[in-house]
């Protein structure tokens, strides 16, 4: 072992001598830390949040009004009047009701609309009384009446129990999470019962069980399926409490883990030219004049490639963190990850879960680092070798989806890349019907076997 041991320091020693790894390190780490503020910078140009805040919270309609004026459109203008003399902003809970007492559309999965099918009373009455005497009570005790979902009716009652209010202004700074969680929690529960597609509504019914699960656990924050274009703006307008300028350090942590790829990029660099490089400078010679086996040399330069991904790999996860507590803050830092998938719910801390797809997303790079080290030792080109390993990690997955998409190709799920992608496999969104976990872990173990016996045998065999 401590001979082995010995190969390894010697492989590191090579490594962290060549300026061309301590580049890498520096990129790595660069790209990490920046990150956070590249993220920062696309939120403060990607529009003026104080424009877009302005015009979803105002009471001030006089603009619509006179240009359905303009277009002859007396149903609009009194539609309009009635918002701006009632002070019902866009995002009021009693903008729904008004949708549908003058029949202006809008979502008809909306609970205020369902309510009011087969509703023989007169609804402009009915609802023109709740917004008039601000009575949100009734209006829930009223949904209640319209349904015998048990699941609707479990989401009426949690607001009625905790006596939630809902939002006058859904954008305010402390407006309740709650609300924006009950309000999902209702819209997919509605959307499911609806829903013609039996995948469809069981994913409905999972968002719901999200929700369900969050309120009854107290989670105000839940970073599963966190991005850029989520943060600025969730599916109604608005993100969590606080609306669009709900910002926090999960805003850029989240997607920190898309520089894997390019860790894996640079990975295949040191990979390529670990072995071809010894036999085309003629260094190999002198390594070979030692006393170790071919076999535990190989093994030494395998393990100096991989652990050294594995070491960028914990420097972005750090580097990535620290930007963006700079940049966003430390608020929302005991936030969660909670995701429902076939009406099992999963829910785990914010920083494990990034771990975890941080570790799912390193497999594609150790197969693609390990098939450019397997090409290093069968070629004396380093140059080669890494162009290659580039190329396939680069371009292998695009090829399969054009065979499968524009030529119906299927033995394409038998390759590395269609199953290298475990992050989406696992959530059950493949490109070929029936790809499971375990054929995607199968497909990786084989190609892995093969690519490292290519390895072994040319190194073993080759001629110096």
């Amino acid at each position: 072992m401590s001979k082995f041991m010995g190969l390894l320091k010697n492989e590191y020693i090579k490594q962290l001598k060549k300026k061309s790894t301590l580049f890498i390190f520096i990129l790595v780490a660069v790209f990490a830390f920046g990150l956070a503020g590249l993220v920062k910078l696309s939120l403060m140009i990607g529009g003026d949040i104080d424009e877009i805040k302005e015009k979803f919270t105002s009471y001030d309609y006089s603009e619509d009004i006179d240009r359905e004026k303009e277009a002859g459109n007396d149903d609009l203008v009194e539609y309009y009047t009635y918002l701006q003399d009632n002070k019902i902003n866009r995002t009021n809970w009693k903008n729904d009701l008004a949708t549908v007492m003058f029949n202006m559309g809008g979502d008809r999965n909306a609970v205020a609309y369902v309510a009011t099918v087969g509703y023989e009373g007169d609804v402009k009455e009915l609802y023109g009384g709740f917004i008039k005497n601000n009575d949100w009570k009734g209006y829930y005790e009223f949904l209640k009446t319209r349904t015998d979902d048990k699941d609707l009716i479990w989401g009426i009652d949690y607001r009625l129990d905790n006596d939630i209010a809902p939002e006058e202004n859904s954008y305010a700074d402390d407006a309740d999470w709650r609300n924006s969680v009950l309000d999902s929690y209702i819209m997919y529960t509605i959307r499911a019962k609806n829903s013609f597609s039996e995948e469809q509504k069981q994913g409905l019914k999972d968002e719901a069980l999200t929700a369900k699960y969050r309120l009854e656990n107290d989670v105000s924050v839940n970073i599963a399926g966190s991005s850029m274009t989520e943060m600025m703006s969730g599916q109604d307008g608005t993100y969590e409490s606080g609306g669009i300028e709900k910002q926090t350090l999960w805003t850029s942590f989240a997607s920190s883990t898309s520089v894997v790829s390019f860790i894996g990029m640079l990975i295949i660099v040191i990979a390529g030219g670990i072995i071809a490089s010894e036999f085309s400078n003629g260094t190999i010679k002198f390594l070979l004049i030692n006393p170790r086996t071919r076999g535990k040399i190989l093994l030494s330069k395998y393990v100096t490639v991989i652990s050294i991904g594995y070491i960028m790999m914990i420097l972005c996860y750090i580097f990535s963190l620290i930007s963006s507590i700079i940049f966003f803050g430390t608020s929302d830092m005991g936030a969660m990850y909670i995701k429902t998938s076939a009406g099992v719910t999963k829910a785990i801390s914010g920083f494990t879960y990034i771990f975890e797809q941080y570790l799912l997303s390193s497999i594609y790079v150790v197969v693609m680092a390990t098939f450019a080290f397997a090409i290093s030792s069968v070629v004396k080109s380093s140059s080669l070798a890494i162009g290659l390993g580039i190329f396939a990690m680069s371009m292998g997955e695009n090829a399969v989806q054009i065979l499968k998409m524009a030529f119906n190709v299927d033995a394409g799920r038998y390759t590395i890349f269609a199953n290298a992608d475990l992050q989406t496999i696992a959530q059950g969104q493949t490109l070929f019907p029936g790809q499971t976990l375990g054929f995607a872990i199968a497909v990786i173990a084989i190609h892995m076997v093969v690519f490292l016996l290519t390895a072994w045998d040319g190194f073993v065999r080759r001629d110096i």
